[in-house]
């Protein structure tokens, strides 16, 4: 690769919508091969309409683009050859992905391309297992967060060997954690050399990560230049409705008042800020260093239940598991459900953490490596705050690994279906097994009817999950039952815990409750009080997904 050798040359490029709305306005820019190019300005700026032009998408309406000298051809097959080498991401992933098998939609463009379906397959599955996604390769793109959809989409563009990627916001509405991989994902494919373009409006990653800055302004571009030099003008800034980066704005605050001399210039990042005040007065300054010898702690997240004896069995038996076989580590508890804690502290002076406050004790406690292993069900609204509420303390450890709640893949599914229908092994031809699953507007809801389907093409037609709060519902199972003549129901809790849930909406005598409406229609109903923590298999698998944290960790 030559040094600086200009890959894509924008000459006077505009582009108008058909409604008038000028996107982009007279772009003259070169972009260059191998660098990383951070693209700024406020929403609407032209930014993205101008990454479509570059992927042929779009068209120019005047002027002209031009890959290693040639000018673009805009003819389907050399539209073909153009997206292979210039990739781009889109802000939002469901507009990018199509298809609800991973592999397939990864092999998707490389088939298009006319490469042999058993080497697109190949390429997928290499691209999947580098960027970190082989984790959840058999999971629908559907249930997958939306940080996994934009590794997903990514690996899209990747298996196509692009020389240029463009990312359009890639951070956009992700956790710290998502954020962080997408960016780390980023600095990988420029080592490759792979030319860069990230359009955000984090000014403190652009300053720190690109080679070169582009401010966008009205459709044109403002300014072009080292990072450096861009966000060190003020008026520059503030023309496009940005912030100075944070290292800069401090070293510039301390300059003015005296107390940093100017020659310490202006600093990208805050550890660079940090790394010049030393060298300046390394005498006069403390400096902290971190010869902590490594602790670990896994901290257990559980919803939690106020019901004490399904919480010994339960909540705890899988705490005291991942104790007796992690003895090199400290296990924390605690609960994502505030109104829980709140009562058990107010009813029976039982004091359980919230994950701020395990984190904290975990900090004073001076662990340095944290594995955090939630009981929840599925990847839902608890998993995520729980997931936002631990990063907040990203800096205070060396390291954070998440396992993975009890349903993530394809595997966990058939070892709890396994698991489950060996418990209740066996069942009379006249009854019903139906399990009460709490549900979640999160779209990893998807999970608790793709395991009643997936219970029906093994071959029990007896056996249903449903929700308390989504879909399948009670009525959906109610339907069912009697639609097939069962005469007797069995009722079992598909929670962790048979707490409020089981005792009450499972098994109530209000006559909302599951056991009423079966019997309403005729049915004798035997209730089940046995959480899924109660079974040794289930236990079993967020073992392995501590395990398998840990191996993500280096642990």
């Amino acid at each position: 690769m030559k040094k600086d050798k200009i890959i894509i040359k924008a000459e006077h490029v505009s582009f108008t919508y058909e409604d008038g709305t000028k996107g982009v306005r007279g772009i003259d820019l070169e972009i260059k091969e191998g660098k990383k190019i951070a693209v700024l300005g406020a929403n609407g700026s032209g930014k993205s309409t101008f990454f479509l032009c570059l992927n042929g998408i779009h068209k120019p309406s005047s002027g002209r683009l031009f890959w290693e000298g040639v000018p673009y051809d805009y003819s389907r097959k050399g539209l073909l050859r153009l997206r292979s080498k210039v990739g781009i991401v889109f802000q939002d992933p469901d507009n990018q992905l199509l298809l609800s098998d991973i592999l397939q939609e990864i092999s998707f463009g490389v088939l298009n391309m006319g490469v042999d379906p058993g080497e697109a397959v190949k390429r997928a599955e290499e691209i999947a297992k580098e960027i970190g996604i082989w984790e959840f390769i058999s999971q629908p793109t559907y249930s997958l967060s939306e940080g996994q959809k934009k590794q997903v989409s990514l690996a899209d563009v990747m298996v196509m060997n692009p020389k240029v990627i463009i990312l359009d916001e890639p951070a956009a509405a992700l956790d710290p954690y998502h954020s962080h991989l997408i960016h780390s994902m980023a600095d990988q494919m420029a080592e490759k050399g792979i030319t860069v373009l990230i359009s955000t409006h984090d000014v403190d990653f652009a300053c720190e990560w690109a080679d070169e800055a582009v401010l966008f302004h009205k459709g044109q571009v403002l300014a072009v230049g080292e990072p450096e030099r861009i966000f060190s003008q003020i008026n520059l800034l503030k023309q496009t409705h940005l912030d100075q980066p944070r290292a800069m704005a401090v070293a510039l605050s301390l300059q003015k008042k005296g107390i940093l001399p100017v020659e310490i210039g202006l600093p990208v990042s805050i550890q660079e800020l940090e790394a010049r005040i030393e060298a300046w007065k390394p005498d006069t300054l403390c400096g902290s260093k971190n010869d902590k010898a490594e602790k670990k702690g896994i901290l257990v997240v559980s919803f939690g239940t106020s019901h004490e004896d399904t919480r010994r069995k339960t909540i705890e038996a899988i705490e005291k598991e991942i104790e007796s076989v992690y003895t090199d580590s400290i296990v924390y508890r605690a609960w994502t459900s505030g109104m829980i804690i709140k009562k058990l502290k107010s009813r029976d002076h039982y004091h359980v953490d919230t994950v701020e406050q395990a984190a904290e004790r975990m900090k004073k406690d001076g662990v340095t490596h944290v594995i955090v292993q939630p009981t929840h069900v599925v990847n839902g609204i608890e998993n995520e705050r729980m997931k936002e509420d631990i990063l907040a303390f990203c800096h205070e450890f060396t390291s954070i690994s998440f396992g993975s709640p009890l349903l993530t893949s394809s595997e966990d599914n058939e070892k709890v279906l396994k698991v489950l229908t060996e418990a209740f092994q066996g069942l009379p031809k006249d009854t019903a097994l139906v399990f009460l699953g709490h549900g979640t507007t999160h779209y990893a809801n998807a999970m608790y009817a793709a395991l009643d389907y997936q219970l029906k093409d093994m071959g029990y037609k007896n056996v249903h999950i449903g929700t308390v709060e989504a879909y399948p519902s009670m009525e959906t199972i109610k339907k069912k039952v009697a639609e097939d003549g069962y005469r007797r129901v069995i009722l079992a809790p598909f929670m962790i815990v048979a707490g409020e849930h089981a005792k009450n909406d499972m098994a109530g005598d209000d006559k909302g409750s599951w056991k009423c409406q079966f019997e309403a229609i005729g049915c004798q109903v035997e209730c089940v009080f046995k959480g899924l923590g109660e079974y040794e298999g289930i236990r079993q698998i967020f073992l392995e997904h501590v395990r398998e944290a840990r191996e993500r960790a280096g642990l």
